[in-house]
């Protein structure tokens, strides 16, 4: 059981039913089972995801993640660069980081696929760099309370956190400027 109340068990892509009825007996709260219907051809993932695509019920999400890593990918082959590490680095500070976990890996992605296109020094010895550079740019992007999609610029990536969770995070990434160790408490 996670701390949210709720728990996810796939197996094979297939909700697992031993874990179901594992669930049934060992609780006393409600489970609610959602189903994600999932369209995949090549490198196009389509899901069906009403809270991704109201109020068109008839609408289907284009998930970019697959377009994103595979660009990450192409350009860390072009130049033996550290964009996924780079990435790496960031998913684990925000997930350690109560302010930060709002941060999902779209944006944090399409942040350095931005920066790959005026940055060209992705090599190892430049994560620290390029590490910095990132959160001044993160902290830029949320004063603006704007990061685009790098496949399609009219997503704004920050439009689902709040205000307080823009401000937190500001602080949180402002401070670290000055002290990066603070993103490691």
């Amino acid at each position: 059981m996670s701390a949210f109340g709720f728990c996810r068990y796939l197996v094979g892509g297939y909700l697992s039913a031993e874990a179901v009825v594992n669930m049934f007996k060992s609780i006393d709260q409600p489970l609610f089972i959602s189903m994600l219907p999932v369209l995949r051809e090549s490198d196009v993932v389509l899901t069906a995801q009403p809270e991704l695509t109201s109020p068109w019920v008839n609408a289907w999400h284009l998930s970019l993640y697959p377009w994103e890593t595979q660009r990450l990918t192409q350009l860390d082959a072009t130049d033996d660069g550290c964009r996924r590490l780079t990435l790496k680095v960031l998913k684990a500070v925000c997930k350690l980081s109560p302010p930060l976990r709002h941060l999902k890996t779209a944006p944090l992605a399409n942040l350095i696929l931005h920066l790959s296109d005026s940055e060209n020094d992705w090599s190892k010895n430049s994560l620290d760099v390029r590490f910095q550079q990132c959160i001044n740019e993160l902290i830029g992007h949320l004063e603006q309370q704007a990061l685009h999609s790098y496949f399609k610029p009219a997503v704004n990536l920050l439009s689902d956190l709040s205000e307080d969770q823009v401000d937190q995070m500001g602080f949180m990434l402002y401070c670290a400027v000055s002290d990066p160790e603070i993103l490691l408490i």
